[in-house]
Order: structure tokens, then sequence, then C-alpha cells
């Protein structure tokens, strides 16, 4: 009874036939994509194989110059680089030296870039002052002093409260709301006594309510102005007459 001979695979062994008298080891893969790497006509060894796990390009090469995929995993197992011939060495291939691209002109603009970025960054998180309320970068600004304070021994009157009496809880003014988004607001009961009682809900206002007090503080002015107007007007009449009753001549005076 024949003993059943097969692989790993499942697949039952061939035996390889022996070499034709002549073949000669070759020095390296043969490269279907090479017009100058002829195949031997008896093959080679490699061509006998049993047939396993199926390659990720079928087996087969690329029918078109275009099929990248196929050439770049034949290309990757042969370990073929594509590299011209030597003239002065037969057999060898030439050595590509390696070229700088980078000229003086674009070393000197990545560093001017990369200086630049690097210095309004420091800048802008450790000596800018943004506004006048406790922000992100305060803390930074802040350590900065206390270095420059240390150093120096002195800090001008801003930098010396800005570091020492800021006020971390001073509410940031915040912007009307527009009116049509007000408007929507109150319709969703998101504004009122009850609805502000909520910690999770701010009223703001909305611009008609900074229309509504520009009014009213108008006419406050206006109100204002009109009142130093007649006080202005009364005093000048108290001047005249003042000034009447010391030219009024005595009764007693006849001439």
């Amino acid at each position: 009874m024949s003993e059943d001979k097969s692989n790993k695979h499942g697949f039952p062994e061939l035996e390889r036939r022996p070499n034709p008298p002549g073949w000669v080891q070759p020095k390296a893969p043969y490269n279907p994509y090479d017009p100058t790497d002829l195949r031997p006509a008896e093959g080679y060894p490699s061509e006998y194989n049993a047939p396993s796990v199926m390659k990720k390009n079928t087996g087969k090469i690329a029918r078109d110059l275009t099929d990248y995929q196929k050439i770049k995993i034949d290309m990757k197992k042969l370990q073929y680089y594509p590299r011209p011939p030597s003239e002065l060495y037969p057999g060898r291939y030439k050595v590509l030296r390696k070229v700088n691209h980078k000229s003086g002109f674009n070393r000197g603009a990545d560093l001017t870039a990369k200086v630049s970025i690097y210095t309004v960054l420091i800048f802008g998180v450790f000596f800018y002052k943004w506004n006048d309320h406790d922000n992100i970068f305060s803390p930074f600004r802040r350590l900065q002093l206390r270095i420059k304070e240390f150093i120096i021994g002195d800090l001008s009157m801003d930098d010396y409260n800005d570091l020492y009496y800021y006020k971390a809880d001073k509410p940031i003014p915040q912007k009307p709301l527009p009116s049509i988004m007000y408007e929507k607001n109150a319709e969703n009961q998101l504004v009122g006594e009850t609805a502000t009682n909520n910690e999770f809900i701010k009223d703001r206002f909305g611009n008609k309510h900074v229309v509504y007090a520009e009014h009213i503080k108008q006419k406050e002015d206006e109100n204002m102005i009109q009142a130093m107007e007649i006080a202005q007007r009364q005093l000048e009449l108290n001047k005249l007459n003042e000034v009447k009753n010391d030219t009024k001549k005595p009764f007693w005076k006849i001439w």
C-alpha cells in the first residue's frame, strides 16, 4: 500500500526533476521586468516547486506598466532596484551620489520661519497681556513677572499689581444676544425670574435691552443738561437783579 505524501498545506509533494546538464546556479533571481535579463531555456528550479499558499499578486506578472501593486510586490521579492550599469566596471552598477537639494536660501527660510514661530509663541504666552481678566495665559505671565522681579529686583506699578493684586473672579463683560436669539430663548422659557433661578441657565440681555438702556441714559443726560442750563440762567438773572439794585437811586436824592 503506497504512502500518501503531502506537505503541511495539504498539497501532495512533487518530486523535483534533476537539473539539466550544463545548468549553472544563477547569480540573481530572474527579473521579468528587465528586458536584458533573459530567462534560461531550461528554466529555474524554483519554477518546479510545489504550489503553496496563493501569493498576493496571484503569481502572475503585471500585464500593464500601470499595475504598480504587482510590480511593487515582485520588486520587493526580487530585491531588485533599478540602477544604471557601470560603464567602467562591467557587471557592476553605478553608485548614485546623494544630492542635497536644500540650498542656503531654503535652510535660511526654514530657520527664519521656526525662529519667528517660537518667538511669537513665547511672547504671546509669557510676555503679552491679553486683557485685564484672569485668562489661561495669566499664570505664565505671572511666572515671568516673578522671574523678572527676582533678577531685576523691581517692577513697574502695573506689573506689580498684575502679580500680587489681580482679581481672579473679575467678571468678563457679556456681549448682548441678538434680538432673534433672545426672543427664541423667551419662547423656550429660558429667561425670566423662574428660569434664571437655575444655576445652569444664565439670563443674558439682548440688543433691545442695550438700546433701551442707552435711550434712558440719553434722557437722563438731556434732563441734566436742561437743569444745568436753567440753573445757569437763574444765576444770570440773579446777577442782573443785583446790578439793577445797586444802580437804583435812593428816593431822597433829587439830582
